[in-house]
């Protein structure tokens, strides 16, 4: 049997019938909120997008045109996004976006090349209740189609601006025995003495929002998430199915002074996350 490039799979008509009302439903509650569906080109130049991503560089699917000009198939949604939001709609903030289609990785850790991913990105002038607007809108888009069980684990770079180099590295690396004294998660308690997260739980309280968890063992590259970050937890199917953050530096690399929130959700992982619990 002829087989596919690794890290690709084909998508036969019944999987799509799936995919597309998962996406639909999805789609529904995004609306709601007021978001609009934007596409981002599959080809990028790689100079336009390097000062955006971090250490996504290291996992793009670099070639060459004609002109000998490095391009490099889509790797993320936000950095393109951020491209365009800064150049084409700098005049028509604030935005809210949103998009279903695939990104590109060298991912052979998850053996994943070709990644569709469901997600939305708001731009503006944001403050602590439009973060605690889009923790809701993902709970909600969740429970429309049918994900019951799902968690949404935040931290914030205030937890470890007095944490050792060594430790932090530790948290970067998985390198979790390091660090033995790290609880799992927990809810406001445990942020007491965190302004920040102090003020998001007490809101996510008056709100009546459940299953948001504090917790110090999340750590992520706190060059590129200049505040909250969360990932998007299926304790059935034991995964992170999606994460997002808060990315003002990535707007600030194409010249925008704003601020940018967002998130997106790994649907290959949405869709065992289901089978899980049916």
């Amino acid at each position: 049997m002829k087989k596919i490039p690794l890290g690709l799979r084909d998508y036969l008509p019944d999987d799509i019938k799936k995919r597309d009302d998962v996406i639909g439903q999805m789609t529904a509650v995004v609306k709601q909120h007021n978001y609009r569906r934007i596409i981002t080109p599959s080809l990028e130049n790689y100079h336009q997008l390097q000062p955006a991503l971090g250490a996504l560089s290291d996992d793009c699917i670099m070639f060459f045109d004609g002109a000998g000009t490095p391009l490099v198939l889509r790797p993320d949604h936000t950095t393109p996004i951020a491209r365009i939001t800064s150049t084409r709609l700098v005049n028509d903030l604030p935005v809210k976006l949103y998009y279903h289609d695939p990104v590109f990785r060298k991912d052979p850790l998850l053996g994943e090349t070709e990644i569709f991913q469901f997600g939305c990105e708001h731009i503006a002038e944001l403050c602590l209740d439009d973060e605690v607007e889009m923790i809701r809108m993902i709970l909600d888009l969740c429970a429309s189609i049918g994900l019951d069980d799902i968690e949404i684990h935040v931290a914030h770079p205030e937890l470890f601006a007095d944490m050792p180099v060594d430790d932090r590295e530790a948290l970067s690396s998985g390198s979790y025995l390091q660090c033995p004294g790290l609880p799992n998660k927990g809810g406001r308690s445990l942020v007491q003495n965190f302004p920040y997260l102090s003020s998001f739980f007490d809101m996510l309280a008056s709100q009546r929002i459940e299953n948001v968890f504090v917790n110090f063992g999340l750590y992520k590259d706190i060059t590129y998430y200049n505040g909250l970050f969360f990932d998007i937890v299926s304790p059935s199917f034991g995964k992170v199915i999606g994460s997002g953050g808060r990315y003002d530096s990535v707007l600030r690399a194409f010249n925008l002074d704003s601020n940018a929130f967002g998130f997106a959700l790994r649907l290959h992982y949405v869709e065992r996350a289901l089978a899980c619990q049916r």
